[in-house]
């Protein structure tokens, strides 16, 4: 650093301009003793007997050179700056002696400016002064590094700039089984890693030179025999002069045993032996987490462990022996484990009890997941040569934070709940609120009866005429899904469809609704109804199956109905979920023959850029736009909206919900083509519908 009064060795031969520059620099502030020289002798003897912080030297004096002082100042005191003041140098004389070592230049003319070059000066020496010692601890290093590299017991590679193995010593080479010919040249990445790992470490590599501090990673590398060792590197770098690397030493340790004793004690502290899930320590830990992540992003939904008893692994295991009873619980967790979502946990809770911690968005959700709980372990078990084995479970669920704010309290009271459900003769799951058990009790038992209406053939269908505005004859009719139950009669498809969405079941029903309506409409034809069309909606889930294609094929060639005559309804919505497939399905029905009908339009959110390109016949006006078209004037603008955009991509239009003359007129009015609804017919059973079409003529 600068001492406090800056020592000036100034080769000039006028004392004038000495103490014009000792005066720039003392006005800026600058405390400084100036020497003045101007032979060569007095120069030398000042380099040594005065040891100058800084020199000013002229270019050119009478018996003494400028350049001939700074080769000597290179020579004796290469670390003091060495600037030129002088009256007039050139430009080319300047390059030049900058080239030859000097810091800068000022014009005798513009001494104003000496200041600032000096302390930039000054600073720019200190600062190779500290590179020049920090070279020369690191070739300290270098040398020290190159004498044990060899000789030290642990793994050492030297690598290239470019990731190329340079050395290779004894102990790398006992681990690897490589000798250093082997590698000697090759970049690391495509000896020690398999091909699919390669580029992952080349691009890790990339970032080394970018490490501040030496970096400490862990790798699996592969040996020559194919085996993969654990190992753990320290790599520092040995820099180049502009900071650029030049080598990479890596120091390894092979921790393959190590971490392998590692994991099996982590294996055993967080796992159960038996079924090889989480246990109740790591469930508990898990548990935790999901609270806090739940506080600290504020996610929407419920968190909620369900706690389920297997009680019947008891009796297994005292007729049948422990070995088949724990084959049963192996099982039973592998069935639980195939209904877990990707942010689940599934663990081994007791002896014979698991549980379930689960995020889902609202209190219906709990309930399908305990039903789905209860049917899989309701299938019986095929333990050894025991057949038919069965096994009664009870669930107890609780929810975060209405029965606790942590894990703890959360699973002491789904054991509450889960005792409860063992002692109750009615209900298998029991929430620790009381108050949730007969929401969720009347929602299961629905869902449980859903399943047992499609076996018992409860469900029927009505059909609802559709009428031409332009022939005012029946044209078509929709199926319409309905339910009769044998003690509560007719149920709202409001309650139950949505039901059948969530539990699956509106796949299997909507097949049978299919094959109903197709076999139903080819037996009006052969009554007379000639290219009466009938519409039956898709479910999003059936749009989405595979074997769509083939089923609506099945169902036509099982009922005979000519594919001209059927028409499938699309919701909005699930059409737009993914339109590039949506599109490519449709043209698959389209190439069988039958229509396509948007229903509900109006209601989602439709691309035009897609809606132009699907393949359909025609867009249903939602009844919400309908129902208060003659009165709401942004409801009649709508219709007409949907209207004109149907006529320019050559689509019909159908309205449904017209329950009102005004309504029809204005559809009329608007170039509507279609309208259903309660001013024409209601939904009808088969018969009254029969009846309806040989009244208007369409049957014999």
């Amino acid at each position: 650093m600068r001492r406090s009064v800056l020592k000036v060795l100034m080769v000039e031969d006028d004392p004038a301009d000495v103490e014009l520059s000792r005066y720039e620099l003392v006005r800026a502030g600058i405390a400084c003793e100036v020497k003045q020289v101007d032979t060569e002798d007095t120069f030398v003897d000042a380099l040594s007997s005065y040891q100058p912080d800084i020199i000013l030297g002229d270019f050119s004096l009478p018996g003494f050179d400028g350049m001939s002082a700074l080769q000597i100042v290179q020579q004796m005191t290469p670390n003091t700056p060495f600037l030129f003041v002088s009256g007039t140098m050139g430009e080319e004389r300047a390059i030049k002696a900058l080239k030859q070592g000097a810091y800068d230049y000022v014009l005798k003319s513009n001494l104003a400016r000496l200041p600032s070059a000096v302390e930039r000066a000054l600073q720019e020496a200190h600062q190779k002064q500290i590179r020049n010692k920090m070279e020369q601890a690191l070739q300290a290093e270098r040398n020290l590094l190159s004498a044990i590299f060899d000789t030290t017991g642990a793994l050492g590679l030297m690598l290239d700039k470019d990731g190329c193995i340079v050395r290779f010593n004894q102990a790398a080479e006992r681990t690897t089984g490589y000798a250093l010919s082997d590698v000697q040249g090759r970049h690391f990445w495509d000896v020690f890693f398999p091909p699919e790992e390669i580029e992952q470490v080349h691009t890790h590599f990339l970032h080394w030179h970018l490490q501040a501090q030496p970096l400490q990673y862990q790798s699996r590398w592969l040996t020559a025999g194919g085996e993969r060792r654990e190992i753990l590197w320290l790599t520092t770098s040995l820099q180049e002069d502009n900071g650029a690397a030049l080598n990479f030493i890596c120091s390894g340790i092979d921790i393959t045993q190590w971490r392998q004793a590692e994991d099996r004690v982590h294996r055993l502290s967080n796992y159960d032996v038996l079924t090889g899930l989480p246990n109740r320590s790591l469930l508990r830990d898990r548990l935790e987490q999901g609270i806090t992540r739940v506080e600290r992003e504020h996610r929407p939904g419920l968190l909620a462990v369900v706690l389920i008893g297997i009680r019947g692994a008891i009796a297994v295991r005292e007729s049948l022996g422990l070995q088949l009873s724990e084959l049963v619980l192996v099982e039973s967790g592998r069935r639980l484990t195939g209904l877990m979502q990707h942010d689940a946990t599934l663990a081994r809770f007791g002896d014979t009890s698991f549980a379930m911690v689960l995020h889902v968005p609202d209190q219906d959700q709990i309930a399908m997941a305990v039903q789905e709980v209860i049917d899989v372990l309701d299938q019986p078990y095929h333990v050894d040569e025991h057949e038919g084995v069965y096994l009664e479970s009870n669930i107890g669920v609780t929810i975060y934070p209405n029965d606790g704010d942590n894990g703890d309290a959360l699973l002491q009271a789904a054991e509450v709940a889960m005792h409860r459900a063992m002692d109750n003769v009615l209900e298998r799951f029991q929430f620790y609120t009381p108050a949730l058990n007969s929401q969720v009790s009347h929602r299961l038992q629905m869902a449980s009866q859903l399943r047992q209406a499609v076996q018992k053939k409860e469900l029927l269908l009505h059909y609802q005429p559709q009428v031409s505005l332009q022939s005012g004859e029946i044209v078509g009719v929709e199926a319409l899904l309905r339910w009769q139950h044998p003690e509560k009669g007719m149920i709202s498809p409001m309650e139950f469809i949505p039901l059948a969405e969530e539990t699956g079941l509106i796949v299997p029903i909507g097949e049978w609704v299919l094959r109903t309506a197709c076999a139903q409409g080819k037996r009006w034809h052969d009554m007379g109804a000639h290219g009466l069309t009938m519409a039956v909606n898709l479910s999003a889930k059936q749009f989405a199956q595979k074997n769509l294609e083939s089923m609506v094929r099945n169902a036509l060639d099982e009922s005979g109905l000519d594919s001209h005559c059927l028409e499938l309804e699309l919701t909005e919505s699930a059409s737009m979920e993914s339109p590039e497939k949506s599109i490519e399905v449709m043209r698959l029905l389209k190439a069988m023959g039958l229509r396509l009908s948007i229903d509900d339009f109006g209601t989602g959110y439709s691309n035009l850029n897609y809606l132009k390109r699907f393949p359909v016949d025609q867009l249903k006006i939602d009844r919400s736009f309908v129902r208060d078209v003659t009165s709401d004037a942004d409801d009649l603008a709508i219709s007409r909206a949907v209207i004109a955009l149907a006529r320019s991509l050559h689509l019909e239009v159908l309205a449904e919900g017209v329950e009102e003359l005004g309504q029809f007129d204005i559809m009329k009015e608007n170039g509507c083509d279609k309208v259903q609804g309660y001013y024409f017919s209601k939904p009808l059973a088969v018969e009254d519908c029969t009846r309806f079409l040989q009244q208007h003529g369409k049957i014999r």
